[in-house]
């Protein structure tokens, strides 16, 4: 099983069984199954807006396991996993890389809706853990100003994701997503030219603003 479906399968445990934990004090069979026809996937895609100069353009791709919304205001236990892509710019504003985090995320928030829940509204605060990757682009060499070959690495990071998100209901099981995102992530960058080692820790924190479709394909109303 490759990494994004362990993730995913990660994510699905949670949603289907630690959120009956804490919503559920009884464990009926009853109980279990409204939960389990509750449990859809969320596909989204956006774009990242980054706030340090060091750090331009980011594409945003995730995919969520979760439980959809009722028709009643209430608490909300988001988990998932994301794709994030930033270009990485040396001192002289050259790219030299492309940062890929691709984080585990939990929260906890909270739902309002409206239209006799065909609108769903909620904010959340997530935590994650974010498996980072990075590979050179652009011109590694001059962005750093050196003739010599550059080797580039990226340690893992925490990462926290403050969230608004709307969602409607074209039908009993799809439904239109938009959600507005606070990225903070800071990722330990380690560049290695001839004239030496320099560590830094990125600032890959900005605004993600993402668009997609949810599925539940075992709701029934």
């Amino acid at each position: 099983m490759g990494k994004p479906l362990t993730y995913l399968a990660v994510a699905f445990f949670f949603a289907a069984t630690a959120v009956p934990a804490i919503a559920q004090p009884e464990f009926s069979k009853e109980n279990i199954t409204k939960i389990i026809r509750k449990v859809g996937i969320h596909a989204n895609v956006g774009e990242m807006k980054p706030f340090a100069d060091n750090v331009t353009k980011g594409l945003t791709k995730g995919v969520s396991v979760g439980l959809a919304p009722g028709v009643h205001n209430g608490w909300k236990f988001p988990v998932g996993i994301s794709w994030y892509s930033e270009d990485l710019n040396g001192p002289t504003g050259t790219q030299f890389a492309t940062l890929r985090a691709n984080p585990v995320l939990a929260g906890i928030g909270y739902g309002w809706h409206f239209a006799d829940g065909k609108l769903a509204t909620s904010a959340a605060m997530q935590v994650g853990y974010s498996f980072n990757k990075v590979s050179r682009a652009g011109d590694p060499v001059h962005a750093f100003a050196s003739g010599d070959p550059v080797s580039i690495s990226v340690g893992n990071s925490v990462l926290y994701r403050p969230r608004l998100q709307a969602e409607y209901f074209l039908s009993t099981k799809f439904t239109l997503r938009s959600t507005l995102s606070y990225i903070i992530m800071r990722p330990d960058v380690v560049v290695t030219t001839a004239a030496g080692r320099m560590g830094q820790t990125w600032k890959a924190d900005g605004i993600n603003a993402s668009v997609g479709v949810g599925f539940y394909p075992l709701r029934k109303q």
